[in-house]
C-alpha cells in the first residue's frame, strides 16, 4: 500500500478516538515510518522490527509539570511494514490493527499502566465498532 492511503488511514484511526480523550490531546505529532530504527528497537528490548507496530516518543501527560513548558511535540510513530506484515500474518483488518496501535499509543501520551492500557482499548474498540 502507498504512503498517502496508509496515513489516510491513520488519519480516520485517530479520528474515532472519543472527543473526551482526543481534546485532551496537546502538543503531539502522529507519523508513518516504514519500520523502527535499530535505536527504538534496542530502547524496548526487540531485535525484529515486525514486533513494534508503534511507539510513543515523549514525556506522558499524567507526568507533565510546570517545566514541561515548550517543548517539542511529543510523537506517534506508526511503522506502516510492521503493521502491513502483522496484518499479512493475522488476517485482521488493516484499519482495525492500526486503530488498535494509535489507541495503545495514546494511552501511553495519557500515562496509562499495561493494565489501564487494556481496559482503554476495550472501551474504544468497543465505542468504534458501535458506529
Amino acid at each position: 500500500m502507498n504512503r498517502r492511503t496508509f496515513e489516510g488511514l491513520v488519519r480516520k484511526a485517530v479520528a474515532g478516538i472519543p472527543d473526551e480523550f482526543l481534546g485532551k490531546v496537546k502538543n503531539l505529532s502522529i507519523q508513518v515510518e516504514d519500520w523502527a530504527d535499530p535505536e527504538t528497537l534496542a530502547e524496548v528490548g526487540f531485535d525484529d522490527p515486525r514486533d513494534l507496530l508503534g511507539y510513543y516518543r515523549g514525556w506522558p501527560l499524567a507526568e507533565r509539570g510546570h517545566e514541561y513548558g515548550n517543548c517539542l511535540p511529543d510523537l506517534i510513530i506508526i511503522y506502516q511494514g510492521a503493521v502491513e506484515d502483522y496484518r499479512l500474518e493475522t488476517g485482521e483488518p488493516l484499519l482495525r490493527i492500526i486503530r488498535q496501535t494509535v489507541v495503545h499509543e495514546l494511552a501511553h501520551y495519557f500515562g496509562f499502566s499495561e493494565e489501564e492500557m487494556d481496559r482503554i482499548e476495550d472501551l474504544w474498540a468497543g465505542k468504534e465498532d458501535a458506529s
